[in-house]
């Protein structure tokens, strides 16, 4: 049986939403397996005199977590 688990992740681009996004997915990669998952919950702007300088987004991330193992300790 496989249990998914849920997790809010923030990353930041000074390009663009869409790079934010690919940054955290992979970001997030590198340590979980199985994500298939990312649905965007947020996004905002800040702005530095009057200039966007940086791109925000808050994603959720859905990823496997590995099966139990009978296996005692």
């Amino acid at each position: 049986m496989w249990v998914s688990k849920v997790s809010q992740i923030i990353g930041s681009s000074t390009t663009s939403f869409e790079d934010a996004a690919s940054a955290v997915v992979c970001r997030a990669n590198r340590t979980l397996r199985g994500v298939n998952g990312v649905e965007v919950l947020d996004k905002s702007i800040k702005v530095e005199a009057g200039r966007i300088v940086e791109y925000r987004v808050r994603l959720k991330l859905v990823f496997d977590l590995a099966p139990h193992i009978d296996q005692h300790w």
